[in-house]
């Protein structure tokens, strides 16, 4: 019986971990993150988040703390041929360092959220742009909800449901090189 429940709480708890993350395709690379101010700030500064989206052949980095400023990073060549996805549908990337730090980690490390509703998405197959807000919040115009990005992504306004959709991402401060990476 002992060896039932012990192996029950482990495929519990690795179907948690499975969960955690993303199925879906992202994939972004940048360096020297200092370059783009907005992005720098969301990888440094506690309680700062941006979004990556894609314009004309570039990037658009984005943030609430500087709504009137928006880093634009044209695409080298190999990002052009490379095909990068930025998460579902290409609707964006969310990345920033929450002020909560993850369950049994001593300090906050980057994180990475899809710019969709994850249960618009899974509730009615469609693809909505959240907005991120100062603070550490995103929100949702369809459904109603809002997100915490400084807790994991989980809902805090609106009806229950799933968290944003997260994506692996890491950055190093020493290269200054951010990469985020689901397969």
């Amino acid at each position: 019986m002992l060896v039932v429940l012990l192996s029950i709480s482990i495929f519990s708890s690795c179907q948690e971990a499975i969960d955690k993350y993303s199925d879906f395709r992202a994939k972004f690379t940048y360096k020297p993150v200092s370059a783009a101010p907005n992005l720098y700030r969301a990888c440094t500064s506690l309680g700062e988040f941006c979004s990556i989206t894609v314009g004309a052949q570039r990037y658009l980095i984005k943030s609430p703390s500087t709504p009137s400023h928006t880093d634009e990073i044209p695409w080298t060549a190999i990002q052009g041929y490379n095909n990068f996805q930025l998460g579902l549908g290409g609707t964006g990337l969310i990345v920033g360092l929450p002020i909560i730090p993850e369950m049994l980690a001593s300090e906050s490390q980057v994180i990475c959220f899809d710019l969709s509703c994850s249960n618009c998405h899974r509730d009615f197959h469609i693809t909505k742009r959240l907005e991120l807000k100062t603070g550490g919040s995103a929100t949702c115009a369809t459904c109603n909800r809002t997100y915490d990005l400084n807790n994991q992504g989980i809902i805090s306004q609106g009806d229950n449901g799933r968290s944003l959709y997260r994506y692996y991402v890491h950055y190093d401060p020493s290269s200054q090189r951010l990469t985020i990476n689901n397969n």
